[in-house]
This record gives structure tokens, C-alpha cells and sequence, in this order.
């Protein structure tokens, strides 16, 4: 009973702490939510502060996204669960904000090739991360699918807005 009492409790402060997460970007704008993504470095959330135009946001989300990628490969191959699980949320980030990014521009001159990039990025982002799965050791290869669940879930989401922006 009191474990359960704990998970219930452990589930209400997950969905209270993401309610916050969506009511501050909805009140203070992008600026907010990038003090709480995780996996970015300060650097990482400066530049992306700094960055007014579309596509650089876009540029710089898929330049972490495959930094991130780099680092899953490597830190799972050298059997390293901290650095996996860090590299493994870093990606997960910036793959969700790059669509983010791009699903903010729908309408825009610049909407297309930003859709186009995004693919593109995701289909090699996606391929990488299969080829890992499939030499990945046993205990590491869920890091390797929650990225790719990530990656998947934003190229379907892709798939759908290239076909009605056509």
C-alpha cells in the first residue's frame, strides 16, 4: 500500500513539474524553457538564446542533436551508463526542439526548407541509431532506443507536415 501511495505521489509531482514546464513557455517564451532542457551545455544554451532566425535555431538544434548522437554511440560502445544517459537526454532535447522549431515557422517563407533539412537530419539521425542498436551490448541498448523513439516520433511528425504542406 505505501509503495503504491509512493508511486502515485512519484507520478503527480512528474505531471505537476511538466504542467510548469508548459506554463512557463507559455508566459515567459522560449527563454524560460531553455533553463530546464536537459543535456545543454551553458554554451549550448546561449547560442541558442542569442539565435533570432529560424534557421539558425534549426542549425544549432541539429549541430547539439548530432553531437548528442556522437556521444550515445561512443559512451555506449565504451559501456559508460552516465554519460549514455546524459547524451541520451542532450539528443532527445534537441531532436523534440528542432521540431519545435520548425512546426513555430508553418506558414513562413522558409517553412519548406526548414521541413526539408529537418527530415533529412532525422532520417540520418534515425539510420545512426539503428545501425548502434544492433551492436549495442545488451544493458546499454535502451539509452540507443529512447533515442531513437525520439528521433522516430519527430519524423513522423515531419512525414505528416510534409504531406500537407504539399
Amino acid at each position: 500500500m505505501q509503495e503504491s501511495r509512493k508511486i502515485s505521489l512519484s507520478s503527480r509531482q512528474r505531471v505537476l513539474t511538466g504542467t510548469l514546464v508548459l506554463f512557463l513557455g507559455l508566459i515567459c517564451g522560449p527563454t524560460a524553457l531553455l533553463a530546464v532542457q536537459e543535456g545543454l551545455s551553458d554554451d549550448e544554451k546561449e547560442a541558442l538564446q542569442q539565435a533570432k532566425d529560424p534557421e539558425q535555431q534549426l542549425k544549432l538544434w541539429l549541430g547539439i542533436a548530432d553531437n548528442r548522437l556522437k556521444e550515445i554511440v561512443l559512451s555506449t560502445r565504451k559501456l559508460d551508463k552516465d554519460a549514455s544517459s546524459k547524451a541520451t537526454a542532450g539528443f532527445r532535447t534537441a531532436v523534440t526542439s528542432a521540431d519545435d522549431c520548425v512546426a513555430k515557422e508553418q506558414g513562413g517563407k522558409n517553412y519548406k526548407k526548414l521541413l526539408l533539412q529537418l527530415h533529412k537530419a532525422m532520417k540520418k539521425y534515425n539510420f545512426v541509431l539503428l545501425q548502434a542498436l544492433e551492436k549495442a551490448a545488451e544493458q546499454f541498448r535502451q539509452y540507443i532506443q529512447l533515442a531513437y523513439e525520439a528521433s522516430q516520433r519527430v519524423q513522423d511528425s515531419v512525414d505528416i507536415q510534409m504531406a500537407h504542406s504539399k
